[in-house]
């Protein structure tokens, strides 16, 4: 399709909203999903013109640019129209969920509700609520995956930190042992001696903590060694991981169990 428009009368049959992706020719790779309506899904054109500088713009942008340098035009496929746009929505979504390699700037609307392993479901909603007498930990809430080198002791690095579902474990040990505000004098004086991974309100490990580092910052890392059975695990883990209600205007990462009731 070219871009030299859409003619109404097609734009009005297809809308009022529809889904689209953008495939690349040379190989019939999918590499955008996106929604629309009218002309919508004829302004890409614009976007990446081969006279703007080649280092500005999307991946998206980028690609679009290879393929013309090639002497092509990607393809629009329209996957589903005549939607409304809370429709429209829910099938980007679900393609921006299935199709990998995708060169989107953003998750799909509502992608906390979108494809992740069962397990993860399984952990969100059936993890049961910890018990008020766990014992006393230091609860340190990671967040989503962010890839961010970052060396933690003298030539030992990690390659990001936060959470994904099926992180390996010994990317969500490092991420959850640094870098923090956070005082081990403080630690040592309420007895602790395990942090706790949480993610999403879900405990998902426990660590014995070991020596501390200090950066120049200020901001602090501890070694750790994990624990995978016993009581302590059965209390904060066990087969599900255990739900732990935060308060709602915390946002600290770094809470201690147990939970101190909000002053009025």
């Amino acid at each position: 399709m070219s871009s030299a428009g859409l003619p109404l009368e097609v734009a009005e049959r297809l809308g009022p909203f529809y889904v689209y992706v953008l495939v690349d020719p040379r190989d019939d790779t999918v590499f955008y999903v996106g929604k629309g309506s009218k002309q919508r899904l004829l302004a890409h054109g614009r976007e990446a013109d081969l006279t703007i500088d080649e280092k500005r713009g999307s991946g998206k942008v980028r690609r679009i640019r290879t393929i013309r340098e090639a002497g092509s035009e990607p393809r629009v496929d329209v996957v589903r129209h005549g939607l409304d746009e809370s429709q429209a929505l829910l099938v980007e979504a679900a393609l921006i969920d299935s199709l990998d390699g995708l060169l989107n700037a953003a998750a799909g609307h509502g992608s906390e509700n979108g494809r992740q392993p069962l397990s993860e479901y399984v952990a969100r909603y059936g993890a049961p609520p910890v018990a008020d007498d766990a014992p006393p930990v230091v609860l340190i809430r990671v967040g989503r995956w962010r890839e961010m080198p970052e060396e933690m002791e003298p030539g030992s690095w990690r390659r990001g930190n936060g959470y994904w579902p099926g992180i390996p474990f010994d990317e969500l040990i490092d991420s959850a042992r640094g870098w923090w505000k956070i005082s081990p004098a403080s630690i040592e004086r309420r007895g602790i001696r395990h942090a706790v991974a949480v993610f999403d309100g879900v405990t998902r490990a426990v660590l014995e903590i070991g020596d501390w580092t200090r950066r120049d910052d200020g901001r602090r890392a501890f070694a750790a060694t994990p624990v995978e059975d016993g009581p302590m695990f059965d209390a904060w883990v066990g087969q599900l991981g255990k739900r732990v209600t935060f308060v709602a205007a915390a946002r600290n990462p770094i809470t201690y169990w147990p939970l101190q009731p909000p002053t009025v």
